[in-house]
């Protein structure tokens, strides 16, 4: 005959117990495990940001790979001074607080390219520095806007040192729209376009420097040296503008025996005002 324990209320709940301690035990296990795996995804996580961050930490126009440690910036209109117009600039606004495992990765990768473009910006091989820096734009993700404006500008660097006037300008453009206050792209964009002959543009920009920057060297040297000229050619201008009205005026009086000589305009002195009369 087969006996058959009864199992007791207590016997039960001991083993529910222990199943219950199992499960915890197993839940703890995975818990701990998954905690090491977020604590080493994280560490790798710092490690890559560190290392993107001690690339970007390099002075980010091409020059600066190549002039000694120490070394004054080159004044305004010599040498270096038109393609790398100031080594001050705004700092580079705040990077996400998180980036993409993939984006980081790319973005190390594009900081090695721009270091390349730096050492061949700084042994004057200004086409391989320009290559150099476009592969890092196309290796970096598009919310690095602050490298990419950093690419942008030592591709100005380049091309202002090749005597590229106009490409140096739109890659200065190219930079303020991804960096708005990105005074090197600033200054470089300024002596593109003096260089181009459009100096309302050019001074325009060095204006823009000195407010961001008040007192910056080569803006206020600038600034000084083009308004003269601007003023001069707007005072040309507007006399030529006039002298067209004139003869326009005169061609349509004339039809009725009158010039604009026989109009004279006076100022009220008391409200600012203007009055024309006619004299025969």
């Amino acid at each position: 005959m087969v006996v058959i324990e009864d199992i007791t209320e207590q016997e039960a709940a001991r083993e529910a117990a222990a199943r219950e301690a199992e499960r915890a035990a197993a839940a703890a296990a995975a818990a701990a495990a998954e905690e090491q795996r977020r604590l080493a995804a994280e560490a790798q996580t710092q490690a890559a940001a560190a290392a993107a961050a001690q690339h970007a930490a390099a002075e980010d126009g091409g020059e600066a790979a190549g002039r000694p440690q120490g070394a004054a910036e080159p004044a305004a209109g010599s040498g270096a001074a038109e393609g790398d117009a100031a080594a001050i600039s705004h700092a580079a606004p705040s990077q996400p607080a998180e980036r993409s495992d993939a984006d980081k990765e790319q973005l190390v990768v594009a900081e090695g390219l721009k270091k390349a473009g730096n050492e061949a910006y700084a042994g004057e091989r200004w086409e391989e520095a320009l290559d150099k820096y476009a592969a890092a734009l196309e290796a970096a993700p598009e919310a690095a806007a602050a490298q990419r404006s950093v690419y942008h500008c030592n591709r100005a660097a380049a091309h202002l040192k090749l005597g590229q006037w106009a490409e140096a300008a739109q890659e200065c453009s190219a930079a303020l729209e991804l960096q708005e206050g990105y005074t090197k792209a600033l200054l470089r964009r300024s002596t593109a376009y003096e260089k181009l002959d459009d100096l309302e543009r050019a001074l325009a920009d060095a204006q823009k420097v000195l407010e961001l920057e008040p007192g910056q060297a080569v803006a206020a040297a600038t600034v000084k040296r083009l308004t003269p000229v601007v003023e001069e050619r707007r005072e040309k201008l507007k006399d030529e503008m006039m002298g067209k009205l004139k003869e326009l005026g005169n061609m349509v009086l004339g039809k009725f025996g009158l010039s604009v000589d026989n109009f004279k305009t006076e100022q009220d002195p008391s409200t600012g005002s203007y009055s024309i009369k006619f004299q025969q």
